[in-house]
Parts: C-alpha cells; sequence; structure tokens
C-alpha cells in the first residue's frame, strides 16, 4: 500500500468563509463568572496550513482572502512573577494567578481584490501534497484561484494566483498587526488598555497589559516589510520579522512600483514618527489568464539574528526557480511523511478524518523546543488560558495519536515543556512539600515558563506527562530516547517516593484531586485522597522505571522499591452509583438526580470512582477512565473483575450521556457547563459526559477499546461525532480546544486496529467487523519495537506482517481462534507452524515475519 497515493483521494473542503477568526467561537468565561477569560480568543475554524514552525491560517471574506500568520516560537514570554505559587484561582476575577505570557499572532497578511466582493466560495486541502486553492467564482465574470502552501523546509509561505476574469483584477497586498481591525477583520486586541472600551477591541484584558508591543512595518520597491517585538517586561525579547513580494513576471513587468512609507505602532509609536500607509502595500493588475506569485517570508530571533532584513532579503530576491525548487522539497517531505504508516477503511469519512488529524498536527508541531499551543493556531492577542501547554491532559492528549503511527517528529515537542521546568519543578517540591523531586504548574509555556502558576490541588499532571514519553519507549525501545527522558522520571520518582503516604500495608496518594479545585472548596469538603488516574498513572509509572532503568543501567539499588510501590499502591477506588447519589462531593453539574440517568440494574453495578475521598462521580468529566487510557493500567488481560469494574465504568457514563440527552430535549438542566446545550439546533449537541465531553473526549474513546467495549458503538459514536460536530479544520464544533482533538479519530482507529500495551499484540482485537469487516493498516508500532501492518478482508484478518527492531520475544494473541498459524521468517526462510491462544516467537533484531493462517 503506497499511503501517499491513498492519502491524494482526500481534501478537507470549505464551502464558505472561516467565521471564527480571529477570537474563536466559545466563551470560556462561564458567562463572565471568570472575568479574566471573557472576550478571549479560543479554536478557529479556518484551514491551517505550516510546517511545525511557520503557521498559517486562510481566512476572510472573498474581497479581503488572508493569512494570519504566526510562528510556535512566537511568545510573549513574561512568566508568573509570583513564585510563592498559586493553590487557589477564587480570586481569579480580580487577581489571577496567571501572566499575559502566551503565544501570540505576528498578524495578517491580506490581500485587497475587489472584484471578487460578490463572490462564491470554495476552498479544499490536499492532504497529500500540503496544498490549499481557494476558488472564487464571479459567475459570468469568471473565477479567480488562489493556491497556497507553507514550505515543509523553510518558513515562507507561498502563494499563486491566477485570473479566469474576463476584466483587468486588481490586487494589493497589506499587512495589519492583530490590534488592527478593517479589511474583512472586525476583532482586535488593545494590549495597552487604552482603548478598551471600544467595542470592536472587545478582546482586551481588563485592567493594563504590561508588555506592550513594537509593530513596524514599512514598503520600499514593491516589498512589504516589517516586524512584531516583545522586549519590554518579558523573561526572553522575541521579535519575528516578515516580508511579502509580488514575484516580478518574467513576461509583463508590473508598472505598480510603490513608493517607500513607513508605519509603527505600539511601544514604536511613542518614539517615530508615524507615517499613513494608506496606498503602500504591492500591488499587480491581473489580466484574463495571467498568474502571479506571491511569497511572504518570516523569520524570528530564535532562528536567526536579524530576522526583517532576512526575511526581506529571502522575499526581494526569491525567484519562480526557487519556488519550483522549494515546492518539489515540500512535496518529497510530505510524500515521506505519509509513507511512514497509514491506514486503508471500507468508511471514506473515517479515512479523511483520520487523515486530515495527522494533516493538522504535522502542519503545527515539528519544532522539538517550542510546541503547538492548546488552540494550534494563535490569531488573537487575548487567547484563552494564555494558549498555554495545560498539562492536565490537554497538552499531553494532542500526541498520542503520532505515538503508534510512527511520526516521532512532531510527537518531540510535547516532551520540551517538562524538561526547562525541572529547576522550577524542584523548588516547588522543595518550597510547598518539603521533599525532593519534581511538582509542576498547570499552565506552562516554553523554555521554563510559567503562564499560569495554579495547582488546584493537583499532582497528577508530572506523571502524565510521563505517559506519553513512557509509551514512545515503550514502542521504540529507543535508548538515545530513554536517556533523554531518564532525568525527567527519576525527579518524579523522587517526588512520589517522598509524597506517598504509607498506611495499612498500601501506598495512597494526598491531596491530589482529578479535577481543579479551589482552595474555598477544600476547606468546605476536604482534601481528595487517592483519586483514580493518579493511581493508574503511578502503577504504571513504578511497573516501568524498573524495565528502563535497566535497560539503561541504571538506577539497580532502587528498582525493588519502585516495584514495591507498584505493587502496593491502593486499590482503585471502587462503589456503585447508588452509593453516592447522595454524597455532597458528587459533581451537581445539572440538577438532575442520577437515579432518573441510570436503569436500575447499573445503579448497582461496581464502577470506578474518581477519588478514595473527594469526589466521586462527574456528569461532564469522565476522568474515571484515564487509569485505563492514557494510563494503561488496566486492559483486556486484566483481573476479569477489574476489567469488568472499568467496563462497567465506560458503559454508565454512556447511558448517562444519552439519558441526560434525552431529559435535555424537554428541561433546561441550568448546566452550561454541558457542552452548550443553548448553542445549536442540532439534538446531538444535548449529548455530553462521555463520548462528547468538552473535556476527555479524546481519552474516553480509547479508554472504551482498552476495555472491549462493543466496537460497533464505539465506532457509530466516532462517526457521529464527526458527522454533527466536526469542522472541516479538523476540530470540534463548540469546543473551545484545539489540538487535542486531533488525536481522538487516529488514536481510536488504532487502539482498534492493534492493541499492545500489556505485551501481547492483539490485531483487529475490537473492530466493528460486522459493518466494517475490511480494514488495512501499515506499519504501526507495538510494544516492544514491533512495526506491525496487518490487513482484514471480510471480518477476518487475513495476514500479519511484523518487524522486530529490537529482537525481542513476539507474544501474538492467536486472530484465528484455535486455527494452527503459520510463521514465516522471511529472512531465513524458515516456516513453523504453532497453535495456542498465545503465539511466542523469538526473533532477532532486524527479523521480519509473515504470518498467516495454516490451511
Amino acid at each position: 500500500m503506497d499511503n501517499y497515493e491513498r492519502v491524494k483521494k482526500f481534501k478537507a473542503v470549505f464551502t464558505a468563509p472561516p467565521k471564527a477568526v480571529p477570537d474563536g467561537d466559545v466563551d470560556v468565561s462561564g458567562n463572565g463568572r471568570w472575568r479574566i477569560w471573557q472576550y478571549a480568543g479560543t479554536k478557529i475554524d479556518a484551514p491551517i496550513l505550516g510546517n511545525g514552525d511557520m503557521l498559517a491560517a486562510f481566512a476572510g471574506p472573498c474581497a479581503f482572502p488572508q493569512f494570519w500568520v504566526t510562528s510556535n516560537d512566537f511568545w510573549q514570554m513574561e512568566s508568573n512573577p509570583n513564585w510563592v505559587f498559586f493553590h487557589d484561582n477564587d480570586t481569579a476575577a480580580v487577581d489571577p494567578a496567571v501572566t499575559i505570557g502566551g503565544p501570540r499572532p505576528v498578524g495578517r497578511l491580506v490581500l485587497s481584490i475587489p472584484a471578487l466582493e460578490d463572490a462564491t466560495y470554495h476552498t479544499e486541502q490536499d492532504f497529500a501534497n500540503a496544498v490549499t486553492e481557494a476558488r472564487y467564482d464571479c459567475g459570468a465574470e469568471g473565477s479567480f484561484l488562489l493556491r497556497s502552501f507553507v514550505a515543509a523546509t523553510e518558513n515562507v509561505l507561498i502563494l499563486k494566483l491566477t485570473s479566469h476574469m474576463k476584466h483587468t483584477v486588481d490586487v494589493q497586498a497589506f499587512f495589519h498587526f492583530p490590534d488592527e481591525t478593517g479589511q474583512g477583520c472586525d476583532k482586535g486586541v488593545d494590549l495597552s488598555g487604552v482603548n478598551e472600551g471600544d467595542e470592536s477591541l472587545q478582546g482586551s484584558v481588563v485592567g493594563l497589559m504590561d508588555g506592550n508591543p513594537v509593530q513596524v512595518q514599512k514598503s520600499a520597491h514593491g516589498v512589504l516589510f516589517g516586524y512584531r517585538e516583545f522586549s519590554d517586561h518579558v523573561d526572553v525579547p522575541v521579535k519575528a520579522g516578515f516580508a511579502g513580494n509580488f514575484l516580478k513576471n518574467n513576461e509583463k513587468q508590473s508598472a505598480d512600483i510603490c513608493p517607500s512609507a513607513e508605519r509603527y505602532t505600539g511601544q514604536a509609536a511613542r518614539n517615530s514618527r508615524c507615517t499613513d500607509n494608506d496606498g503602500t502595500g504591492p500591488a499587480i493588475h491581473m489580466e484574463n489568464g495571467d498568474t502571479r506569485y506571491f511569497v511572504f517570508a518570516l523569520r524570528t530571533w530564535n532562528k536567526v539574528s536579524r530576522p526583517m532584513e532576512m526575511a526581506r532579503s529571502r522575499a526581494m530576491w526569491m525567484t519562480q526557480q526557487d519556488i519550483h525548487e522549494l515546492e518539489g522539497v515540500h512535496r518529497a517531505w510530505w510524500r515521506s511523511f505519509w509513507n511512514t504508516s497509514g491506514i486503508s477503511l471500507d468508511d471514506p469519512l473515517m479515512e479523511q478524518r483520520y487523515d486530515l488529524s495527522q494533516y493538522v498536527m504535522a502542519s503545527v508541531s515539528r519544532d522539538p523546543d517550542y510546541p503547538p499551543n492548546i488552540l494550534g493556531i494563535c490569531t488573537f492577542d487575548r487567547p484563552a488560558w494564555n494558549a498555554n501547554y495545560k498539562i492536565n491532559y490537554n497538552h499531553q492528549s494532542a500526541y498520542l495519536g503520532l505515538l503508534a503511527s510512527g511520526h516521532f517528529a512532531q510527537a518531540d515537542p510535547h516532551d520540551a515543556p517538562y524538561f526547562a521546568m525541572m529547576d522550577i519543578g524542584r523548588e516547588m517540591s522543595r518550597r510547598l512539600l518539603g521533599h525532593t523531586g519534581a511538582y509542576l504548574p498547570l499552565g506552562l509555556g516554553p523554555k521554563g515558563m510559567v503562564s499560569e502558576a495554579l495547582l488546584l490541588h493537583m499532582k497528577s499532571q508530572a506523571v502524565h506527562g510521563a505517559t506519553n514519553m513512557m509509551l514512545r519507549y515503550a514502542l521504540t525501545l529507543d535508548e538515545d530516547y530513554g536517556r533523554k527522558i531518564y532525568p525527567y522520571l527519576q525527579s518524579l520518582a523522587d517526588f512520589w517516593e517522598g509524597d506517598l503516604v504509607e498506611k495499612g500495608g498500601a501506598y495512597h496518594i494526598r491531596d491530589d484531586s482529578m479535577h481543579e479545585r479551589v482552595e474555598k472548596d477544600v476547606r468546605e469538603h476536604g482534601e481528595s485522597w487517592d483519586p483514580v488516574n493518579s493511581l493508574g498513572y503511578l502503577k504504571t509509572f513504578f511497573s516501568f522505571m524498573p524495565e528502563i532503568s535497566r535497560d539503561l543501567g541504571m538506577d539497580a539499588d532502587r528498582r525493588q522499591h519502585w516495584k514495591e510501590i507498584a505493587e502496593n499502591l491502593a486499590p482503585f477506588p471502587t462503589g456503585t452509583l447508588r452509593e453516592i447519589r447522595d454524597n455532597p462531593t458528587l459533581w451537581a453539574e445539572a440538577d438532575v438526580p442520577i437515579e432518573q440517568l441510570v436503569p436500575d440494574k447499573w445503579m448497582d453495578a461496581a464502577v470506578f470512582y474518581d477519588e478514595g475521598r473527594g469526589g466521586k462521580w462527574s456528569y461532564h468529566f469522565p476522568g474515571n477512565i484515564m487509569q485505563i487510557y492514557p494510563a494503561g493500567a488496566i486492559g483486556l488481560g486484566s483481573d476479569p473483575a477489574l476489567l469488568q469494574t472499568a467496563w462497567n465504568t465506560v458503559h454508565v457514563h454512556a447511558l448517562i450521556e444519552d439519558s441526560m440527552a434525552a431529559y435535555r430535549q424537554d428541561h433546561d438542566t441550568g448546566a452550561d457547563d454541558l457542552d452548550n446545550e443553548k448553542g445549536s439546533n442540532d439534538p446531538h449537541f444535548r449529548k455530553a459526559g462521555a463520548w462528547n465531553s468538552t473535556n476527555l473526549s479524546c481519552l474516553f474513546f480509547p479508554a472504551a477499546v482498552r476495555v472491549g467495549y462493543d466496537p460497533e458503538i464505539i465506532w457509530r459514536e466516532l462517526r457521529d461525532r464527526i458527522v454533527h460536530r466536526g469542522l472541516a479544520n479538523g476540530f470540534i464544533d463548540r469546543n473551545p480546544h484545539g489540538i487535542e482533538n486531533l488525536s481522538t479519530v487516529p488514536n481510536t482507529i488504532q487502539e482498534m486496529m492493534l492493541l499492545s500495551h500489556e505485551g501481547v499484540i492483539r490485531v483487529f482485537r475490537v473492530w466493528p467487523k460486522k459493518s466494517h469487516p475490511d480494514a488495512e493498516f501499515q506499519n504501526l508500532w507495538a510494544f516492544g519495537a514491533f512495526q506491525v501492518s496487518a490487513s482484514l478482508v471480510h471480518g477476518e484478518v487475513s495476514e500479519i506482517l511484523i518487524r522486530s527492531h529490537k529482537g525481542r520475544k513476539l507474544v501474538l494473541e492467536n486472530p484465528w481462534k484455535g486455527a494452527v498459524v503459520s510463521v514465516l521468517h522471511v529472512q531465513t526462510g524458515i516456516m513453523e507452524a504453532i497453535s495456542g491462544e498465545y503465539l511466542t516467537v523469538p526473533t532477532f533484531s532486524g527479523e521480519e515475519l509473515k504470518i498467516t493462517r495454516d490451511i
């Protein structure tokens, strides 16, 4: 299977200009309760382009096509100054434990094309080659094409304009900073606070903000260039320089060489003369059949010494030959990306969504030091949650779909914020808890920046991040990567060895909440003990540490203690819903008795509680599945009673979601946290709390796979979610979060195709064989450094191909129950027949196996 050729079949189609740019479309202030997040930006609905460093969002009405541009390293780098660190955010309305630090857009490149005012809009993104093409149809007047891509290997946006219009088309380029409205954008953010009463600048923060940007723009000799810089009240000065230029047409030189002009805003406006920039943008005239190129280069201080000058040089001297060469390299990069691994389905919608999710992650994530923010791309100066790396699940989740598929370059950025916070994390542990190890706040930035110094009585965030690292190492057994992550893992072992409370022969977790809790809530209800998610993380972590330490030849004297902790952690909190129906710490997000939502027999089924002491259940936040996934502490090979409890937990969440949706058809529950029940006429938006939770749905689906839940239901719910809520750019409608949702489809499908976290490879074990009997996957990674390919034909596994990268023993669950299996050792030509429920095959490094049913 040539995956690059397969991906060519699929595109993302946009039939109307984006509406949620630049500021998103979801209010995250709780109807004003958290005033700091009023008018904050969330995820967008625009086509996204990028190379993992330079990012662009394509938006604007037909007469003003525009690209919001930035880079992953362009942050306003202001850390929280409160080094005591906040436990409580009750006062967030006036004195938040957050900074203004966060990622920033550089601005927007606008093409003014008046002839397209009344055009119809149609845009398609070609995943295979990462090219976006917009078609503007003007009826009898003709059409206009705008083709664009961000080069895979250089921070350059390439635009190709082609006119099929009867009359001359005038095109002029402008650049606007994020606080400037007009030309297709009516929202801006006044960082100075001077104009915060202006309705057009409703993104303004409450009160004045420090760190006004220096914004300089110039135009000379047909080249538009300038920079945006944050250099006061920041930890690290940052600067992004840009330049845009219409390439000269070799056959017909443009007569529109613009005069030189300058414009300064922000800090520079106080020190420099302002010059009106109207009419100074580079301009061209296009006749029917003309094709012209516009290049836009972006450079930052983190990469080069003189960003504006270097961007200007590149834009000014680039030729069409340069563009053709750059596009050739671009296509080769994307071909290589797609041929790393792949899947083939008999459901085109699901296959398209899989590829779309991987395409967007490849576009936004590759810089190993600067991960994409929670929203994917920042187009607004007031992003919600400062658009930071929220490490109590949002940041980690986005990368999970990349690991089994082998896209490790895109997964690399996940780790950087944790490593950069080690010094502060050790200080926090010493200062707040009195012992060694690393303890991290919830909102991180790059390079050790503290964006939100909030703890909210949570301790699991650091070890939750380690689950991604452990998963990657278990899949690859890459010792270089193991040595890279080991110091961080050591610091977590130090932390938990010092923090766990030994009582009654078991290790307990004190004052750690599954949910974010403010001090007032803790005073009223007491500390949380033994959250089920943290117990799952630690079960996996302390079972993993002896293995990686042995591989690396480290800490032999600590292994026995780590095993002892893993074996003697407090049991997962378990009970029934009937036992907690009157519990005051039940999350009563909706005024509906739980027995009204759950059939009577399921009120007495064993389920996991959120916490041993504290909260027990949530209608909208299914966090009591995180020990299943991503922790991996429970699976199909678990003790049957434990597995049944896990299955029940998934099932009861699903029951409550369906019952709540039916109830909300006729009742206003008053639960504005339940996925915007008033936000859509589509009845699907009444569903919330499990498959469609605003938080954690990306983890709920693979958790359902891990416990063997009905695959037909999993598939149906996943497909319905896409049909009803999937935005064309890969994000989820009415969900304020961005890239975490990109993992849902790839991760769920990969888990359904290939399970291996228990050391046993299971192929198509939880797959909807009745409704989707034909499927294929290629080169997915399994625990033990195996790469696996397999196909399903008419509901039966056809063949399995396995490459052993480290020579570990292969354990395969027999996919042909009761049948004899033929194993061909490809390099040696040896064929053997084996049987049993589990097939055990010794391998050597680099060995390839072909496994089929013996006929």
